[in-house]
């Protein structure tokens, strides 16, 4: 893993190296092994090495061609490159070195972009080639591994992180619009950016920067590909196959691996596939406190796979201390707290191997979130009559309950089952309703019909799940999920590899019919069948908490004071936020009376990223 940054002035004028050097070096942590820097007149390019495979300095980059026609700088790895680097020597490339990276450069040489389309892997990709006076980016199909980039027809600058892009001396500025998208999905849609003129590369695509006409972007991937959805049933032994082979392709390193192992169904079923290939250790954060704590559960996984278990039961003050290093770790705001926990496995694995293999995409790619049954669940209740169903909610409310139970009875009330998709799931359905009268009314509200859109535009009326799942896989898997893994991970220097988002078993999920996905009363049901062939039963069908922390009791106490802080925050100052009706979120849930933790960790989140790179 590592950190890749590069600009290029269409005037022909020469970057100043000490510029570059200093955009890179904000990336140390991404890549503390190795530095290379390549200057030539308009264009500058810059790396940060994790080394991974081939640890000798023939790995360094910017890597170029023989003839310094063709310039590379690469972050990520290509699982398959063995046998691209096979192809490619058959039609005459000879190699310098063991890299996957050079695979990739010898291979736009061969190829040109349909390069990326052979590539199975996680990447950000820059290439400068010299001889048609062009730049191309491209980011791999998921989105596992970030890639910013700020285009204006005078110059491209790009970089592995959006700090990286912030340190080129420019007048930058916060997108106010950008802030509403937070404030509405707890995080930033692509392409836009929190900062203006500063854009994301979108999952699966490319894009070639010349003098000659604005750029051209192609897909080289498509998570969301009707062509290949349908209702193939397949056998439990191919999907057993299909999986076994992206996990073991996911081994191949030169420094020690080892795995991330919560107890949950991905987890496990990745570790039980790597325990039939090979040693590893695997790694595990648990609570203080039982009713968040799972490392036992994961212990008893492990040992009955016969792999070592290496377990950290933290406490509550250990994990409160970690919220600067959280906050700072995040280049772009995000609001999901669970990022606290990762930091903390991360910086454990981290202390014995250099990569570690997770269970990430499994959710949405197989139907693993609790909402996804209650929109099936909807789907057959919207069929009563809508006054009739806000009269049973109505009655229902005039009963004490907690407030998610009120959130989930205010749902039943939606006027159909994308409305109620559309206030479910990741921070929507934690803070429906309660940014009102706090953000600034042209930022806020937007969201849920965003949503509610998307899913009425893409799903078959028979599968409402389907078109929720769709939302999650474009937009919550790598603007949530796989960001926070990314950012706590590079944060210690770990690299992360998720087996379950090769293209081979993204390609399997689209094809299996929902009812090995999602069924009323059971979520990902293909991938609990095949666990069962590793685990008994008792350590599979139980009941998942979740790697979260207890955020709404420690913001009534060690980190009430950092809430009353953001009475006077930045975001009031520019009047994003309203001051008072902020401060009547944090007075009702500290005195216990409301659970605005999600919202208020958002709120957080966003003016200490806005305070510490000076854009407040």
């Amino acid at each position: 893993m590592c950190g890749i940054f590069g600009v290029w002035f269409l005037d022909g004028r020469l970057p100043r190296a000490g510029d570059v050097e200093r955009a890179r070096d904000t990336m140390v942590s991404r890549g503390p092994d190795d530095a290379g820097i390549h200057i030539e007149p308009g264009v500058g390019l810059a790396h940060r090495r994790l080394s991974i495979i081939d640890l000798t300095p023939a790995g360094r980059m910017p890597m170029a061609d023989e003839e310094e026609t063709t310039f590379l700088v690469f972050n990520g790895e290509v699982y398959n490159f063995a046998e691209l680097r096979s192809e490619l020597e058959t039609l005459g490339h000879r190699f310098r070195t063991r890299t996957d990276s050079e695979v990739v450069l010898r291979g736009y040489r061969e190829w040109g972009v349909e390069v990326f389309n052979r590539l199975d892997g996680m990447f950000a990709i820059g290439i400068w080639d010299r001889r048609r006076q062009e730049m191309i980016l491209a980011r791999d199909a998921a989105g596992e591994k970030p890639l910013f980039y700020a285009w204006d027809r005078r110059r491209l600058i790009f970089g592995s992180t959006l700090d990286s892009i912030l340190a080129w001396k420019e007048p930058w500025s916060v997108d106010e619009e950008a802030v509403g998208d937070y404030l509405g999905f707890g995080f930033v849609r692509a392409p836009r950016t929190a900062v203006s003129g500063v854009r994301k590369m979108l999952p699966g695509t490319y894009a070639v920067f010349s003098t000659r006409a604005e750029p051209r972007v192609g897909t080289h991937f498509a998570m969301l590909d009707p062509a290949r959805a349908g209702e193939q049933a397949l056998s439990l032994d191919e999907v057993e196959d299909r999986v076994r082979t992206a996990v073991h392709s996911r081994l191949v390193a030169d420094v020690p691996l080892g795995a991330f192992l919560s107890g949950g169904v991905d987890s496990s079923l990745v570790c039980a596939l790597i325990a039939k290939a090979r040693e590893v250790r695997t790694y595990t954060i648990g609570f203080d406190d039982p009713r968040y704590d799972e490392s036992r559960h994961a212990r008893a996984v492990a040992e009955h796979l016969g792999l070592e278990s290496v377990t950290r039961v933290i406490s509550e003050a250990e994990v409160l201390a970690e919220v600067p290093e959280v906050l700072r770790a995040f280049d772009e705001p995000m609001a999901d707290y669970s990022a606290l926990p990762t930091l903390a496995v991360s910086r454990l694995a981290r202390s014995e191997v250099t990569v570690a293999v997770t269970g990430d995409g499994a959710d949405e790619l197989f139907g693993g979130y609790r909402y996804y049954s209650a929109v099936r669940g909807f789907a057959a209740y919207a069929r009563v009559p809508a006054p009739l169903r806000r009269a049973v909610a109505a009655a229902a409310g005039r009963v004490a309950m907690s407030d998610r139970v009120d959130r989930a009875l205010q749902r039943t009330r939606c006027a159909d089952v994308a409305e109620f998709f559309a206030n479910s799931g990741f921070f929507r359905g934690a803070v429906a309703g309660g940014s009102l009268g706090v953000v600034r009314p042209d930022l806020v509200g937007r969201a849920p019909g965003i949503v509610a859109s998307f899913h009425r535009g893409s799903s078959p009326p028979a599968d409402p799940v389907a078109a929720g799942m769709a939302w999650d896989v474009a937009n919550t898997l790598p603007e949530a999920w796989l960001c926070k893994v990314d950012r706590c991970s590079m944060a210690v220097s770990l690299e992360t590899r998720a087996p379950l988002l090769s293209k081979d078993v993204i390609h399997l999920a689209q094809r299996l019919p929902m009812r090995d996905k999602v069924r009323i009363d059971q979520r990902k049901v293909v991938l609990r069948r095949l666990l069962k062939r590793y685990l008994p039963e008792e350590l599979v069908d139980r009941p998942k908490q979740g790697f979260t922390p207890p955020m709404a009791r420690w913001m009534r106490g060690e980190l009430a004071p950092r809430l009353e802080k953001l009475r006077s925050s930045a975001l009031a100052e520019r009047g994003l936020v309203s001051a008072a009706g902020l401060g009547s979120l944090v007075t009702e849930h500290v005195d216990g009376r409301a659970d605005h933790a999600q919202l208020l960790w958002s709120v957080l989140a966003l003016d200490t990223w806005m305070t510490d790179r000076g854009l407040a």
